[in-house]
């Protein structure tokens, strides 16, 4: 997949871990979290799902929205 959605944000670890599990274990999405820097500080981002393209992430981004009643996530591109 070239693209996956963010969800969530953590400062702590843990944190990510069990919303990534969480999220596996109710949803069945393929969660996981990332290592990330944001001002020099690390932050652990939770990520679902992986897409072949921007339209099928947004796509998927705005059906996990609508059934998870979250209100906030954003689609991001696969770099590595």
């Amino acid at each position: 997949g070239k693209y996956t959605v963010q969800v969530a944000s953590f400062a702590d670890e843990q944190e990510a871990k069990n919303r990534a599990a969480e999220l596996k274990a109710k949803g069945g999405w393929q969660a996981f979290y990332l290592p990330a820097t944001v001002n020099g500080k690390p932050w652990f981002r939770v990520m679902v799902g992986l897409f072949q393209n921007y339209k099928s992430a947004q796509d998927f981004r705005a059906q996990f929205m609508k059934d998870t009643n979250t209100s906030s996530a954003i689609v991001q591109k696969i770099v590595q």
